[in-house]
C-alpha cells in the first residue's frame, strides 16, 4: 500500500493528538488512584488495564487511516504526544490532582467518621434490642416449659386419683371418684 507523504504526515499529526488524548486518560486513572490512595497491586492492575485500553484505542485509531494496520511511526507519534502532554500539562495537572485528592480524602475521612459513629450507635442499639428480645424469648420458653410441666403433673395426679384399685379381691375407688359418685348417684362402695 502506498501512502503519500502528506497523508503520512496527517496520520502522524493525528497520532500526536491521540497520544495526548491517551495522556489525558492516564491522568484520569492517576487521579482516581490518588483519590482512593491505591496500593502497589492496584497500581499494577490499573496500569495493565490502561495499556490494554491503549492497545484497543490504537487499533481503532488505525482503522480508518490504514485499514487497521498499525505502523511504527504511528506508535512513535502516540508516544511523543503522550510524553509531550505528560511533561507539560500533565505535570501541572498532577499537582492539581494531588491537591484535589488531599481535599477529597479529608472530606471522605470526616464523612467516614460521621458514618462510623452512626453505624456504631445503630449496632449498639441493635445489640440491646436483640438482647432484650432474647430475654423475652427465654422467659416465655421457660414459662411454657413450666406450664407444660404443671399440666403433665396435674394430669398424672388426676389419673392417679381416678384410678380404681383392688386389694384382696375388693375394688376400691379413690377419694376423687367417690366425691363425684356422691353428687348424683349412690357410691359403689356404700352398699
Amino acid at each position: 500500500m502506498g501512502f503519500s507523504l502528506s497523508s503520512q504526515t496527517a496520520y502522524f499529526l493525528w497520532s500526536l493528538l491521540m497520544g495526548a488524548a491517551l495522556g489525558v486518560l492516564y491522568d484520569v486513572v492517576r487521579a482516581v488512584r490518588m483519590a482512593v490512595h491505591a496500593g502497589k497491586i492496584h497500581v499494577i492492575i490499573s496500569d495493565i488495564l490502561f495499556f490494554a485500553v491503549c492497545g484497543v484505542l490504537t487499533s481503532l485509531f488505525a482503522l480508518p487511516f490504514n485499514k487497521g494496520d498499525v505502523r511504527g511511526f504511528i506508535l512513535f507519534g502516540e508516544a511523543v504526544g503522550f510524553l509531550a502532554y505528560r511533561l507539560t500539562i500533565g505535570a501541572v495537572m498532577g499537582k492539581v490532582y494531588a491537591f484535589i485528592a488531599r481535599i477529597l480524602r479529608s472530606f471522605v475521612q470526616k464523612i467516614r467518621k460521621y458514618f462510623e459513629k452512626i453505624f456504631n450507635y445503630l449496632l449498639k442499639a441493635m445489640g440491646i434490642l436483640l438482647y432484650n428480645v432474647n430475654v423475652v424469648i427465654d422467659k416465655s420458653l421457660k414459662r411454657a416449659a413450666d406450664n407444660r410441666k404443671k399440666w403433665h403433673t396435674a394430669r398424672r395426679r388426676a389419673k392417679h386419683e381416678q384410678r380404681r384399685y383392688s386389694h384382696k379381691g375388693k375394688i376400691y375407688e379413690t377419694k376423687t371418684h367417690r366425691k363425684t359418685a356422691h353428687r348424683g348417684k349412690k357410691s359403689v362402695t356404700q352398699h
